[in-house]
Protein backbone atom coordinates (compact mmCIF):
# COMPACT_ATOMS: atom_id res chain seq x y z
CA UNK A 1 0.00 0.00 0.00
CA UNK A 2 2.65 2.14 0.16
CA UNK A 3 4.97 1.79 -2.36
CA UNK A 4 1.22 2.32 -4.43
CA UNK A 5 0.94 6.32 -2.30
CA UNK A 6 4.27 6.84 -2.85
CA UNK A 7 4.01 7.37 -6.38
CA UNK A 8 4.82 10.40 -8.25
CA UNK A 9 1.32 12.34 -9.69
CA UNK A 10 2.77 11.86 -12.77
CA UNK A 11 3.12 7.71 -12.57
CA UNK A 12 -0.32 7.44 -11.13
CA UNK A 13 -1.89 9.40 -14.47
CA UNK A 14 0.37 6.93 -16.61
CA UNK A 15 -0.93 3.90 -14.13
CA UNK A 16 -4.09 4.79 -14.58
CA UNK A 17 -4.20 5.87 -18.02
CA UNK A 18 -2.99 2.19 -19.16
CA UNK A 19 -5.02 0.60 -16.35
CA UNK A 20 -8.59 1.84 -17.80
CA UNK A 21 -8.15 3.27 -21.05
CA UNK A 22 -5.39 1.81 -23.18
CA UNK A 23 -7.74 -1.22 -24.13
CA UNK A 24 -10.93 0.68 -23.91
CA UNK A 25 -13.29 0.57 -26.79
CA UNK A 26 -14.87 3.85 -25.53
CA UNK A 27 -15.75 6.52 -22.64
CA UNK A 28 -18.71 3.68 -21.63
CA UNK A 29 -16.34 1.04 -20.94
CA UNK A 30 -14.17 3.18 -19.27
CA UNK A 31 -16.78 4.02 -16.87
CA UNK A 32 -17.96 0.95 -15.85
CA UNK A 33 -14.54 -0.68 -15.09
CA UNK A 34 -13.86 2.05 -12.91
CA UNK A 35 -17.05 2.26 -11.31
CA UNK A 36 -16.47 -1.68 -10.62
CA UNK A 37 -13.25 -0.75 -9.33
CA UNK A 38 -14.66 1.85 -6.95
CA UNK A 39 -17.27 -0.06 -5.89
CA UNK A 40 -14.87 -3.35 -5.15
CA UNK A 41 -13.39 -1.94 -1.70
CA UNK A 42 -12.65 1.01 0.16
CA UNK A 43 -8.79 0.82 -0.80
CA UNK A 44 -9.70 0.65 -4.38
CA UNK A 45 -12.12 3.80 -4.33
CA UNK A 46 -9.50 5.36 -2.05
CA UNK A 47 -6.70 4.80 -4.87
CA UNK A 48 -8.81 6.04 -7.48
CA UNK A 49 -9.44 9.21 -5.71
CA UNK A 50 -5.81 9.44 -5.50
CA UNK A 51 -5.17 8.60 -9.02
CA UNK A 52 -8.22 11.99 -9.75
CA UNK A 53 -6.01 14.46 -7.70
CA UNK A 54 -3.22 12.70 -9.66
CA UNK A 55 -5.20 13.91 -12.77
CA UNK A 56 -6.39 17.08 -11.50
CA UNK A 57 -2.90 17.89 -10.57
CA UNK A 58 -1.70 17.26 -14.35
CA UNK A 59 -4.17 19.25 -15.95
CA UNK A 60 -2.93 22.26 -13.99
CA UNK A 61 0.59 21.71 -13.22
CA UNK A 62 3.28 23.68 -15.05
CA UNK A 63 4.40 20.51 -17.30
CA UNK A 64 6.91 20.59 -20.55
CA UNK A 65 5.15 20.62 -24.00
CA UNK A 66 3.91 17.87 -25.10
CA UNK A 67 3.34 16.00 -21.88
CA UNK A 68 -0.25 15.88 -22.44
CA UNK A 69 0.09 14.89 -25.76
CA UNK A 70 1.78 11.92 -24.53
CA UNK A 71 0.04 10.94 -22.02
CA UNK A 72 -3.31 10.21 -24.19
CA UNK A 73 -1.22 9.11 -27.54
CA UNK A 74 1.33 6.29 -25.92
CA UNK A 75 -0.39 5.80 -22.50
CA UNK A 76 -3.65 5.44 -23.10
CA UNK A 77 -3.18 4.89 -26.57
CA UNK A 78 -6.19 7.63 -27.85
CA UNK A 79 -5.23 8.91 -30.89
CA UNK A 80 -6.34 12.52 -31.54
CA UNK A 81 -6.94 13.57 -35.10
CA UNK A 82 -9.19 16.54 -34.36
CA UNK A 83 -6.59 18.17 -32.15
CA UNK A 84 -3.46 16.30 -31.36
CA UNK A 85 -1.95 18.77 -29.48
CA UNK A 86 -1.69 19.34 -25.41
CA UNK A 87 -4.71 21.88 -25.31
CA UNK A 88 -6.50 18.22 -27.07
CA UNK A 89 -4.91 16.04 -24.81
CA UNK A 90 -6.02 17.93 -22.04
CA UNK A 91 -10.21 18.03 -23.55
CA UNK A 92 -9.79 13.86 -23.61
CA UNK A 93 -7.80 14.08 -19.71
CA UNK A 94 -11.22 16.18 -18.35
CA UNK A 95 -13.58 13.61 -19.80
CA UNK A 96 -11.50 11.05 -17.62
CA UNK A 97 -11.22 13.08 -14.49
CA UNK A 98 -15.34 13.54 -15.37
CA UNK A 99 -15.26 9.80 -14.84
CA UNK A 100 -13.74 9.88 -11.88
CA UNK A 101 -15.75 12.17 -9.78
CA UNK A 102 -18.63 10.21 -11.55
CA UNK A 103 -17.79 7.15 -10.14
CA UNK A 104 -16.53 7.73 -6.95
CA UNK A 105 -19.41 10.78 -5.85
CA UNK A 106 -21.69 7.89 -4.14
CA UNK A 107 -18.49 6.37 -2.67
CA UNK A 108 -16.87 9.57 -0.77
Amino acid sequence: MAEQDARPPLRRVRDLLQTYVLDAVDLDEIRADMSDTAGFSTFAARSLRQDLEALEWALTADLPVGTLLHLVEDDANFGLDDDPTDAGAAVFLRQIADILREVLGPAR
